[in-house]
């Protein structure tokens, strides 16, 4: 299927006399694809368009272009989940050298690829039932029949680190050291990312951060030739996720390794190409061929993948060279003084703050330093043990790691949460229908994703009546899509409400999309940690980017930032001036 774009700006209709017209082939009875409005300009009848791109080759000004759009590719079925379920079109090839990575939607087919490829799935080629023998004549004399012929075989090792880390204590009781069975090569790695001291600790009393490092130790301790890791980057730190990042590069030079990850600057650094996945969430997955990491990333941002001629997205992803400015004069919302909170091996330093109406701060910094333990005394949920903070005001708070225990479905968890607001329509307009979940409405909370379970906690967040809203790490599990959805969300609810919303996240493009003001947490993971803040976006980016030892340089054709190689001119540069992420 085709759309067809007509840029008046550029069409020279007058001079041209319908030159088109001519160029244009007659299909259908005769019926020609250009005809002209009553102004003179031309229309492309899109049923009729076949997507030859004459027209818009014959066109001297580059006014008349023909994109294709996502549909279903009968006959290039890989699997099919039942008679109306979902189907996969295509299947990365894997031949490309280096980290390979894959991005895309959410319910676009990428577990689906995983399984195929770890060999949890035998892909059923759109018919009834998985056949191995069927599957390698498909995909014969190719890099990916060879891997799979050699997986089938029992010839090849591979190892899966799962998504959902959380629900790791669910399947496995006992300490950490229980879990890695003594696998010095799992140790070693979680040493190089800075977690030894959780060897010896129950996995049912570990951090979401702390859960994702044993399962990458655990994964990549394995002896094995391809290694996928599902997500690696949700709930560690920025820093953590380079660490991780060097870790996989330097792996890469020895072992293949796939890697599904949705936070853009972590994948532009740690992969060398990348396969998209596109389609319609949730009934199709199409497959796109490999591109290198920026050309790959920057298509997904404009949703136009150029060498395809495929648009699979009607906006494109926008950022901003120059940060937004704090405007001081807006009425405060709320204040606090200093304040200390001490734990057996743990103290947090709040300074002075104020937050505005209308602002949303994003709240960055390593794990470890106090970020949740500041929310939950800003709640009421903890007191101080020095200083004092009184809230009289409502506040909506969602923790770090939804729960979806209850057997209930959304509807009635929502329902259950904020009353009869669930069936306004400014609920449903401003919440429900962006975040998707009125086709989940139905399903039992137990049997969500891990991304729709995110989202149906942000929903009975923003759904309460509160003056301040607490959010913390909502975009783990989210593609990017669903990340800018939610920060659009947020900030427009904030600005249209007068309220203020408060959002812990490690995602420096989802902070970037969503933050006025930053409140910047420094000190020593596990022992100590201060705050700064709120400040401005540039001053609070300086103090993070500076204090973890990071700068960032602007992609010159999307403006997204990109992280810079340790010791590369850029970064050199910008250390020198002091202009860590703003440059």
């Amino acid at each position: 299927m085709h759309i067809a774009i007509v840029d008046f700006d550029k069409c020279h209709f007058k001079k041209c006399q319908h030159e088109c017209q001519y160029y244009c082939p007659p299909v259908r009875n005769g019926t020609m694809v250009v005809e002209f409005r009553e102004d003179g300009y031309p229309v492309i009848h899109e049923e009729i368009c076949i997507g030859c791109g004459i027209c818009a080759h014959r066109c001297p000004y580059d006014a008349i272009k023909i994109i294709g759009v996502p549909e279903r590719q009968i006959g290039n079925e890989v699997h099919r989940y039942g008679e109306n379920g979902f189907v996969l079109y295509g299947m990365p090839t894997l031949e490309v050298k280096g980290v390979i990575g894959i991005l895309g939607q959410n319910g676009t087919g990428k577990s689906t690829i995983l399984n195929i490829l770890t060999g949890n799935l035998i892909p059923n080629l759109g018919q009834e039932g998985g056949n191995r023998q069927k599957v390698l004549e498909k995909f014969k004399g190719t890099f990916l029949g060879k891997y799979l012929q050699d997986l089938y075989d029992g010839k090849i090792k591979i190892s899966l680190k799962p998504q959902y880390v959380d629900l790791i204590p669910k399947y496995f009781k006992g300490k950490v050291s229980e879990l890695l069975k003594d696998n010095k090569e799992a140790f070693e790695y979680l040493r190089k990312l800075g977690f030894e001291e959780i060897f010896d600790r129950d996995l049912d009393k570990l951090s979401g951060g702390e859960l994702q490092a044993v399962s990458i130790a655990a994964a990549l301790g394995k002896d094995a030739q391809f290694y996928f890791l599902d997500e690696p980057s949700s709930y560690l730190d920025i820093k953590q996720r380079l660490l991780v990042s060097k870790i996989i590069r330097e792996l890469s030079e020895k072992k293949k390794i796939i890697v599904v990850e949705h936070d853009l600057a972590i994948l532009d650094y740690m992969t060398d190409f990348i396969y998209l996945t596109y389609g319609e969430p949730r009934a199709y997955g199409i497959v796109s061929n490999s591109y290198a990491t920026r050309q790959a990333i920057n298509s997904y941002i404009e949703g136009y993948i150029r060498q395809e001629n495929i648009k699979f997205r009607d906006f494109k992803i926008q950022f901003v060279k120059k940060p937004p400015e704090l405007d001081n004069s807006i009425q405060p919302i709320m204040q606090w003084n200093t304040m200390i909170k001490k734990f057996d091996n743990f103290t947090l330093k709040i300074n002075p703050g104020t937050l505005r109406k209308g602002q949303v701060v994003g709240i960055i910094g390593p794990n470890g330093t106090g970020k949740s333990t500041f929310l939950k005394i800003l709640n009421g949920e903890l007191k101080p043990d020095e200083g004092e903070f009184t809230l009289p005001l409502k506040v909506s708070y969602k923790p770090q790691q939804p729960s979806g225990d209850e057997d209930i479905t959304v509807y009635e968890f929502l329902e259950k949460a904020i009353g009869d607001k669930i069936n306004t329509n400014e609920f449903k307009n401003e919440i429900l229908r962006p975040l998707n979940l009125e086709s989940i409405s139905e399903t039992s909370l137990r049997d969500l994703s891990g991304g729709d379970l995110q989202k149906v906690y942000i929903a009975k967040t923003m759904g309460k009546e509160a003056d301040i809203y607490f959010l913390d790490e909502p975009s783990a599990y989210l593609d990017v899509d669903q990340r800018m959805i939610v920060a659009r969300i947020i900030k427009k609810f904030t600005e249209n409400s007068k309220t203020s919303a408060m959002i812990v996240d490690h995602d420096i493009y989802f902070i970037d999309l969503i933050s006025t003001s930053l409140i910047v947490f420094q000190g020593i993971p596990g022992r100590y940690g201060e705050i700064y803040g709120p400040a401005n976006m540039k001053d609070g980016m300086n103090k993070f980017l500076s204090n973890v030892q990071i700068t960032f340089r602007r992609d010159e054709n999307t403006l997204r930032p990109r992280i810079n190689k340790e010791n590369s001119k850029n970064d050199v540069e910008q250390r020198k001036v002091g202009e860590y992420y703003y440059y």
